[in-house]
């Protein structure tokens, strides 16, 4: 991984500052370059005249939108000054009209490695991050604040239920794997029919092929939350990363999620690598 970018918005909470440090710990960590994508929010104009004229939403539009401006400048300053210049990739702005949008992001973002998105409880967040997982063929980060303020993904989880897209997200994470100091496949039980799907013990002989040493551990499901019962054991194992698969299916062109992905994204407790 040597090109990572960075997305973050302006309206109506920019992202905070501890995103940006965060994220050059990982380029240097990483030795790649780290690229800010702006999603600078504009809100439209009112249509309503009666509504203009009693409230005066235009004035109250044009404020919001003059601080979306000031936000995407202020975020601008803060990468340039954050990040050191032999790792900074360069800022971009992606217009977002009333709501943040992933569709011109997504395309941007297939050009890059990694596309890191801050959880800081930003209301749209999780939408969005769903958009970047489904449409990049990229992997995404989500990245909560960490309480070290330096994530070393140096203990990694890997959920693995033998599908698919868990050996999607295998590959993509195949980088960071190499460089832990501990892997750990992690098999959530009493959810599903395994028995038809990858083997642990085959994928154990694939990663000792790659250097890496791996160790494989079964987790029933608790409260008949897959996602939740993932991360809950990583906290409790002292991992900093869980590598996971987007899982979702096309119904009329709109996604929709599997429960350990909208589980993961609505409620992130820590950095999770996620791919479709």
């Amino acid at each position: 991984m040597r090109d990572i970018l960075l997305q973050v918005n302006s309206h109506p909470e920019p992202a905070p500052d501890w995103a940006i440090e965060q994220s050059a710990r990982i380029a240097a960590r990483l030795r790649a370059t780290v690229s800010l994508g702006v999603c600078q929010v504009h809100i439209p104009q009112a249509s309503n005249w009666l509504a203009n004229a009693l409230l005066k939403i235009d004035r109250i539009i044009a404020d919001e939108n003059r601080k979306s401006a000031d936000n995407a400048g202020a975020l601008a300053e803060k990468f340039a000054r954050l990040i050191a210049p032999d790792l900074n990739g360069g800022v971009f702005v992606v217009d977002c009209p009333a709501t943040i949008s992933h569709w011109q992001f997504a395309v941007k973002a297939r050009t890059y490695d990694l596309t890191v998105i801050p959880v800081y409880g930003h209301a749209q967040s999780a939408y969005f991050a769903e958009g970047v997982v489904f449409e990049t063929g990229r992997p995404m980060l989500l990245l909560p604040e960490v309480q070290t303020r330096e994530p070393k993904f140096d203990r990694i989880a890997v959920a693995w239920d033998g599908s698919r897209v868990a050996a999607r997200a295998l590959t993509d994470a195949m980088p960071l794997l190499r460089e832990a100091s501990s892997v750990s496949l992690v098999r959530i039980t009493g959810e599903k029919d395994l028995s038809r799907t990858a083997s642990p013990a085959d994928l154990l002989r694939h990663l000792r092929l790659h250097g890496i040493n791996a160790e494989t551990v079964e987790k029933a499901i608790e409260d008949g939350d897959a996602g939740r019962t993932l991360q809950s054991h990583c906290v409790r194992d002292g991992r900093d990363l869980l590598v996971t698969g987007a899982f979702g299916h096309s119904r009329a062109r709109e996604f929709v999620l599997g429960g350990v992905t909208r589980s993961i994204l609505d409620d992130t407790k820590l950095p999770v690598l996620m791919s479709h």
